[in-house]
C-alpha cells in the first residue's frame, strides 16, 4: 500500500508542470562589464546583481557599462503636527555602455508614493522591497533596450 501511495506521488509531482523561472533565460549572449558606479550604493548593488543574471563570460558581444544612480525620498505631505505622512521615493539612473567602440546613455526614472508607517522597522523593510523592485524594473528596461540595439 505504502508502494503505491509512493508511486503514485511521484507520478503526480512529476507531471505537474514546473520549471525554474530562468531555466529557458540562462543568459543572452552577451557580456556584461561594470567598469564604474557611482550615486546611491544600495541601488548600483541591487542593478549589479540583477544584470549577473543576464552575463555570459563567454560571449563575444561585451559592454562595458558605469552606472550612475540617485536615490530620493521626498516628502508630499505633512500632518497637523508636523510630521510627514506621506512620500515620493524616485530613483533616477543614468547607464552609460560602450559597445565595441560605440557609447551610448540610457536614463531610467522610477517613483512610487508611500504612506507613513507607524512601525519605522516595517517602514525601512517596505522601502528596501521597493528599491529592490526598482533595480528589478531598470535593469529589465536596460536589457531590453541593448537587445534591441543588438
Amino acid at each position: 500500500m505504502k508502494n503505491l501511495i509512493l508511486i503514485l506521488l511521484l507520478f503526480l509531482l512529476n507531471s505537474c508542470g514546473y520549471t525554474s523561472i530562468y531555466k529557458n533565460q540562462k543568459s543572452q549572449d552577451l557580456q556584461i562589464n561594470i567598469i564604474e558606479t557611482t550615486g546611491d550604493k544600495e541601488i548600483n548593488n541591487l542593478i549589479k546583481n540583477e544584470l549577473k543574471f543576464y552575463s555570459n563570460k563567454e560571449s563575444n558581444i561585451k559592454y562595458n557599462i558605469s552606472i550612475n544612480s540617485k536615490y530620493q525620498k521626498i516628502i508630499i505631505s505633512k500632518n497637523s503636527v508636523g510630521e510627514a505622512t506621506d512620500y515620493n521615493l524616485l530613483v533616477n539612473t543614468i547607464i552609460s555602455f560602450n559597445k565595441e567602440g560605440e557609447n551610448n546613455t540610457l536614463k531610467f526614472n522610477e517613483n512610487i508614493n508611500m504612506k507613513r508607517n507607524s512601525n519605522s522597522f516595517e517602514q525601512n523593510d517596505y522601502e528596501k522591497s521597493i528599491k529592490k523592485n526598482f533595480a528589478s524594473s531598470i535593469t529589465d528596461k536596460f536589457i531590453i533596450k541593448i537587445l534591441q540595439k543588438k
